[in-house]
């Protein structure tokens, strides 16, 4: 970690506190890849969160740096390695943590347990998570379908952004894709599903990344395929009292002609 001991005891003066338990740098720095436009992620345990919830995460400028203020309780950081949709960022995230203060050692503690996890553990809630995407996102489907039918911008591109988005979590989760840093998302999953995947093209015409994509129309479209290729993705999880809405709106896909 490139950040000098004078900031690194300065930041401590700045934050440290009777209700501070531990100070944990994240991110970029503790990874050893900031650049000279990365922030500086501080996580800071507490026994007590902020009352405002703005004091909770906020942003400030130190000696130039920017610097990012996210206070947290250190059972709802164990709390997370309990949860699939939280574990696949917070497992990378405290496994690389570079801890800066650790008053009763309880940050080590929680780095070793999120070294030490099991992500099978979780496989069933991660299952269930994604049969329940498959079919809460058919709302999504049936907006776009909407939109295309009548011509309306806005209504499709919404749709599209939430379907993509929640399919995008959904596959994420399922397959436990451990998210080192945020700027790897997009570039995780895709490697995990396949780069030359019907899939993963799917997704780049519904996000707008590919020449094709440039028509509102042809993004919804997109969607519709991207949705209809996670539901055959995710078929064998999708428990009987999910699988009506699914298949009734893969059949509204396929009568209004979206293969």
């Amino acid at each position: 970690m490139t950040l000098s001991e004078p900031f690194i005891q300065s930041l401590l003066e700045k934050i440290d506190s009777p209700e501070v338990v531990g100070i944990g740098i994240v991110g970029s720095h503790a990874r050893g890849q900031e650049s000279k436009y990365s922030d500086i992620d501080v996580d800071i345990y507490v026994r007590e969160l902020p009352e405002s919830s703005y004091d909770r995460y906020t942003l400030r400028y130190w000696d130039n740096k920017l610097v990012s203020l996210k206070y947290a309780l250190l059972e709802d950081e164990r709390v997370a390695l309990t949860n699939p949709r939280r574990a696949i960022w917070a497992v990378p995230g405290l496994s690389g943590m570079k801890i800066v203060l650790d008053k009763d050692n309880v940050l080590i503690e929680l780095q070793k347990a999120a070294q030490h996890f099991d992500f099978s553990l979780l496989q069933p809630q991660a299952d269930e998570f994604a049969a329940e995407e498959i079919m809460g996102n058919a709302e999504e489907v049936h907006k776009i379908l909407n939109g295309l039918a009548r011509s309306h911008e806005s209504t499709v591109l919404y749709a599209t952004w939430g379907l993509v988005k929640n399919i995008l979590e959904a596959v994420a989760v399922q397959r436990g894709i451990l998210i080192v840093s945020e700027n790897r998302y997009f570039d995780l999953i895709q490697d995990a599903v396949g780069r030359d995947t019907k899939w993963t093209g799917a997704f780049r015409s519904a996000w707008g990344l590919d020449s094709t994509s440039a028509q509102y129309q042809s993004r919804g479209v997109a969607a519709l395929k991207l949705y209809r290729l996670t539901a055959v993705m995710f078929d064998g999880l999708i428990p009987e009292i999910h699988r009506e809405v699914v298949k009734k709106t893969l059949l509204l896909i396929n009568e209004a002609g979206y293969q």
